[in-house]
This record gives C-alpha cells, structure tokens and sequence, in this order.
C-alpha cells in the first residue's frame, strides 16, 4: 500500500502529505480506497435531502442553468458544497468528481455477502477477500483497519474467516466494488468450511 504520509515522521509528514500517493483520486492507495468507503456510507447512510439529491442529478446532467434558478434556497447548494459533492465554479454550482460517485452510491444495487478473508498483511495494513456474491474466485483488496474496526476481530483471527458484508454485486471491477458494513457470520454449511474457512 503506497501511503507515503503513514511512513514518516511527524517531522516530515506534512511534506508528502500532497504527494499522490496518499491522494483520494490515485487508485489502489489506502486514501483512494477509504474515500469509496466513505462516500457510500454517506449515501447509504447520512444522505443529503431529497431537493439537494434532484440538485445533483441535474449539474451532472449538465442542466446547470435550469439547476440554478434564483429560487434555490442556498441551505440545499451548501448541503452539497460543504460535503464536496458540488462546488461552485464562475458563481454557477457544479458537480464535482465526488458528487458522481456519491450518486452512483446512491443507486447501486447493495446487497449482503458472504465474505472470505483470504489474506491478511499487517504490515501493509491490507486484506484480501473474496466475494461470493460477487465474483468469489477473485481477490478483493480490503484496508484491514476497515475489517478489524468493523468486526472487533483482531487482525490474528481473520485469515480464513468467514465474514458478511454489504456490497454492489453489480460493480464491473474490483475497482467499482465497495465493501461496506462487515460483521461476523454465522454458521456456514461444512462443505464451506472445509475449503479452508473458519467461521468460528
């Protein structure tokens, strides 16, 4: 995992902090990957309102005039630009590379999952899972600081544990799949264990 600003000291931490390693717009980087995490808890779970929803939609649709009537009352704009799904570019509302991914958190299709802990580097601070809901014969990259705080589980006990979690069976790419909401499993069929699980 390519997180610079996690592997120096205080001293020189704001130094690599804008480095594109620990950067939520470079893929496969811890920032990259808690930032999806993130975004679909808050559209999941802490969405903004209805009217600054229909506001979204309309600046990604490009209707930036028609979405900007001098009638829309700035609480449902600061809604948006106080989160980072829009900002505010020549004074008209915008949507920014978030609020796309937000909406698309907003409609994928989330639906509980086995989950398969794999491997577990904690040195690295990653887990690899697989997904039955999803795709199970490929490996799914996990922050392993999302499972353990997730679960209570320390990282010693996850290898070749059955887990659950919430996930976007529809995602075309590892990239594209977001696992949210681990908890522990319960029991499983033998037949599941005997490849290797543990749900104990």
């Amino acid at each position: 995992m390519r997180r610079c600003v996690g592997h120096v000291s205080d001293v020189l931490r704001g130094t690599v902090a804008e480095c594109v390693c620990s950067a939520t717009a470079t893929a496969g980087t811890a920032a990259w990957m808690l930032e999806r995490v993130r975004i679909t808890r808050i559209a999941r779970e802490a969405p903004v309102r209805e009217d600054a929803t229909i506001l979204l939609r309309a600046l990604v649709a490009g209707d930036a005039a028609q979405a900007w009537p001098d009638t829309v009352q700035q609480l449902t704009v600061q809604q948006l630009t106080v989160r980072n799904l829009a900002e505010i570019v020549d004074e008209m509302p915008k949507a920014t590379v978030r609020g796309r991914k937000y909406l698309s958190a907003v409609d994928d299709i989330r639906v509980a999952s086995p989950i398969r802990v794999v491997d577990v580097n904690t040195k690295r601070r990653l887990a690899q899972v697989e997904v039955s809901a999803w795709q199970a014969d490929e490996r799914v990259p996990v922050l392993l600081d999302q499972l353990t705080t997730d679960t209570g589980i320390p990282a010693e006990g996850l290898t070749l544990r059955w887990l659950e979690a919430d996930a976007n069976v529809e995602a075309k790419s590892v990239d594209e799949l977001v696992l949210t909401a681990f908890r522990p499993m319960g029991p499983t069929p033998p037949k599941w264990t005997a490849v290797g699980g543990d749900v104990s």
